[in-house]
């Protein structure tokens, strides 16, 4: 009950500074610095902020539970697929295991998109850096999981893969290339022949891969290159060959799509305070180009990306410092920093919103829990709790 009358006094309190927002006059859709005056106004858009609306008195949630979120152990002997069904308060309780049929490296991937669901949370998928492979499993009503096929991808130590339709793609961050598979009846995966393509040079440091959202283009971020390199999808679902486009920001690492812009982190190499994250246009043409620049959060290693369901809000887990950042993403794709040090527990890697918009999720590496959010109004978060022993070495984190 003490926890209920706390959430409620929160979001009424963010409640009153929506209203208000609501009595300006204008909406800044490309202010220059944010000032305290103008914030409000900037991030409810005049109360009609989408991400916004989970805040309302009457808005619905998904009954009991609100899905399930995944994670695999990574283990160089094993890799198993962890389960946790979302409660109704947003917290997580576990709710079994599944072999990969695969195994991980029992060290970082360093990637995000290790373990992904498709758009209809039919079947999820999963990489096997250690035994280069990647698995689909089918997803079953109660979030169960049936491992379907294991796969080679054409490379060493997979890291990312995105899926699209029935197309899905594989980055080997150990032998710098792609890989494509036609997604078949029941999660089969047929090897795309001419769909092995090379990343910008040897070494890159894949971070993630990831279809536009026309699917007519695959982007994977290279930390150690600073480059973003593009690959073409023709109508037979084979990537060409890859062209590279030098990133705005230092090493970067995770991204999401908002409003019809690509976010990246950018880590920096780790250096404490240089974070930043950048928004591209031109992500379903495939010409990117940086909107306002490298925006900084002023923390250590932004790595992952997670992005609201309307692309209003993006998050990045800054690993090096404890904590997370909020970005505001206005209508012209600019972005700009609404919080900077959301407390985490240590070391944050990957981060998800639920498919309710109002819970969020963060994978601790060095504290080996999930952290457990739930949404506040104006880009904040508010911790639930943390769901503890988690296996030292996951990677990856999908929900829906």
């Amino acid at each position: 009950m003490k926890r209920k009358n706390q959430l409620a006094g929160i979001i009424a309190a963010a409640l009153i500074l929506t209203f208000s927002a609501c009595k300006k006059e204008n909406i800044l859709t490309n202010p220059g610095a944010l000032g305290s005056t103008s914030t409000n106004d900037l991030i409810s858009e005049r109360g009609t902020n989408p991400d916004e609306a989970v805040f309302t008195p009457d808005a619905t949630r998904h009954g009991q539970n609100s899905g399930y979120v995944y994670t695999e152990s990574n283990d160089a002997e094993q890799n198993v697929i962890y389960i946790y069904e979302q409660n109704a308060n947003g917290t997580l309780t576990a709710d079994g295991t599944t072999a990969s049929g695969g195994t991980g490296t029992s060290a970082g991937l360093g990637s995000q998109g290790a373990v992904v669901l498709n758009a209809n949370h039919h079947l999820l998928f999963a990489v096997n850096a250690g035994s280069n492979s990647i698995s689909s499993f089918e997803v079953h009503n109660d979030g169960s999981l049936t491992l379907a096929h294991t796969a080679s991808t054409s490379g060493i130590k997979p890291v990312s893969i995105s899926v699209n339709q029935n197309l899905v793609y594989v980055v080997n961050a150990g032998s710098d290339n792609i890989a494509g598979f036609v997604l078949g009846n029941g999660g089969s995966l047929t090897p795309i022949s001419g769909s092995v393509q090379s990343l910008s040079a040897t070494g890159a440091g894949a971070a993630q891969i990831s279809f536009s959202p026309n699917g007519n283009y695959l982007f994977v971020t290279e930390k150690a290159t600073n480059m973003i390199t593009r690959f073409h999808v023709n109508g037979s679902g084979v990537a060409g060959a890859g062209t590279s486009v030098a990133s705005t920001g230092q090493t970067p690492f995770g991204f999401g799509y908002a409003r019809g812009y690509m976010v990246v982190s950018n880590a920096a190499g780790g250096a404490a305070g240089a974070g930043s994250a950048t928004s591209y246009s031109g992500i379903n043409s495939g010409n990117l180009n940086a909107v306002n620049g490298a925006v900084a959060d002023n923390q250590a290693a932004p790595c992952w990306i997670a992005v609201t369901q309307f692309g209003r809000y993006a998050f990045a887990t800054n690993t090096a410092s404890n904590n997370i950042s909020s970005y505001y993403v206005a209508p012209n794709g600019s972005l700009y920093l609404v919080q900077s040090a959301i407390a985490s527990d240590a070391g944050p890697l990957d981060m998800v919103i639920a498919s309710d918009n109002f819970n969020a999720y963060t994978l601790n590496g060095a504290a080996h829990t999930i952290g457990e959010y739930n949404r506040t109004l104006l880009g904040g978060l508010i911790s639930i709790g943390s769901l503890a022993n988690i296996p030292e070495h996951a990677a990856g984190l999908a929900t829906y």
